[in-house]
Order: C-alpha cells, then sequence, then structure tokens
C-alpha cells in the first residue's frame, strides 16, 4: 500500500478544487455539523476536536479568494475526474422527462462523490484500511453505482414522501440503501477489504447526506444500512 498523505483542504472539506463559493460554504457548513462536538455521537473528543480544526483552518483558507491563490500555487492538488455535465437539450434529441432525469442523475452522482470525500476524510482519520487514492478508488465505483436506475430511485424517494427540492439527495439515499444491500448479500461468498471499506463509506456517506433531510424522511428511506457491522462479522 502506498503510504498515507496528508489531505489537502479541498479534501478535508470534500470538495473539488475549482469548486465555487457556494459549494465551498456549503461543504464547510456540512462538515461543521457532521464535526461539532455536540454532533459527534460515539467519535472521542480528540478526534472530532482534530477534525474540526482541520475543517475550520481549510475554510479560513479556502474562503478567503488572496489566499486561495496562494495556497492553489504552494500545494500539489491531486487531478480529479472531470464533473459529471448534462448537456442542453435541443429540439427533437430527446423528451423533456429524459433531460430532467439526466439531470437529477448528474446531482445524484456530485452528491455521492461530495460525500464520499467526506466520508474518506472521517474513516482516514478514525482507522483507514487503507491509503486515501485506495479509497478515491472505491469512491468512483459506488458514485456509478448509486448514480444508476436515477428515474426509479427518484419514484422511491417520492414515495416515501421527498419534496420536489430534495429529491436528488432523497434519491441518493435511496441508492446508498440499494447498493449497501446488495454487499450485504454478497458477504457470504466472502469479503475482502475493498468490500469493508465499500461498507464503511456507504454508512458514512448515508449520515453525511441524511443531514441535509428532515429526519422523519430519512426514516422513511429506512435510514442508515449499517452495512459495515453487517458484513464485518462474516
Amino acid at each position: 500500500m502506498s503510504p498515507i498523505r496528508d489531505p489537502t483542504h479541498y479534501e478535508v472539506l470534500g470538495v473539488r478544487p475549482d469548486c465555487s463559493f457556494d459549494e465551498l460554504r456549503a461543504a464547510y457548513r456540512r462538515m461543521a455539523r457532521e464535526h461539532h462536538p455536540d454532533v459527534a455521537g460515539e467519535r472521542s473528543r480528540s478526534d472530532g476536536s482534530r477534525s474540526m480544526a482541520a475543517v475550520n483552518e481549510a475554510w479560513r483558507v479556502l474562503s478567503d479568494a488572496r489566499l486561495r491563490r496562494l495556497y492553489d500555487v504552494t500545494v500539489r492538488v491531486p487531478e480529479l475526474p472531470p464533473r459529471i455535465v448534462v448537456p442542453p437539450s435541443r429540439p427533437g434529441t430527446g423528451s423533456r422527462r429524459q433531460a430532467w432525469v439526466a439531470g437529477v442523475q448528474a446531482q445524484m452522482a456530485r452528491l455521492s462523490r461530495q460525500a464520499g470525500r467526506s466520508a474518506t476524510q472521517t474513516l482516514l482519520i478514525r482507522h483507514p484500511r487503507g491509503a486515501r487514492a485506495e479509497y478515491d478508488a472505491v469512491v468512483d465505483r459506488l458514485v456509478g453505482q448509486l448514480a444508476r436506475d436515477a428515474e426509479s430511485r427518484v419514484r422511491a424517494a417520492r414515495a416515501a414522501g421527498a419534496a420536489p427540492l430534495d429529491l436528488g439527495v432523497a434519491a441518493t439515499l435511496v441508492g446508498i440503501r440499494s447498493v449497501a444491500d446488495g454487499l450485504r448479500r454478497q458477504a457470504p461468498l466472502g469479503v475482502e477489504v475493498e468490500d469493508l471499506m465499500a461498507a464503511e463509506l456507504l454508512d458514512r456517506m448515508w449520515d453525511v447526506l441524511a443531514h441535509e433531510l428532515p429526519a422523519q424522511l430519512t426514516a422513511s428511506l429506512g435510514g442508515n444500512p449499517h452495512v459495515a457491522q453487517a458484513i464485518a462479522r462474516r
């Protein structure tokens, strides 16, 4: 395994180096809620304090345009996959519904990737099973799986009571439970380290995204799958 390097400020907040200020602010608020001592849950106080300090420092630097420019030229930021862009629909090239589904699918992929980076950061601090590059590879695979079947997952999210503005997040949570169920079914055939990494990521990704929705809705969606505990017993 390759040595674990210190995360960049972008990785701490779970955003791309080319993110907008609004994306940066939303990520900081999400991470601040997750790592705040009052909501840290089972994490130790020292781990929570270290995480919150890293989040605050990343925000301090990246929220200041001058400091961000200086940071970008002094740190080597890992190359990331290109953004998923939904091309504008043209007359005669597809229905309005297809374009809308494609937009939701792109939103699901973006949300999954952001949640995956946040989950990776937490797992690397708490009990890493590999290097960041290995987690990144697992996140990439999960993003592809979670963004599949967007239309059916949106229908499931609607059935659970998701409002229109919450459909992207709720559909992604439906995807997390679906992929987690697949891991649980495969567990009797054998569990690899990558399976454990994927399971722990899915559980953490659920928690990251569930913060954006009412508790009643996340309960209707089935709640955190807790698949890591289930397959670790195999």
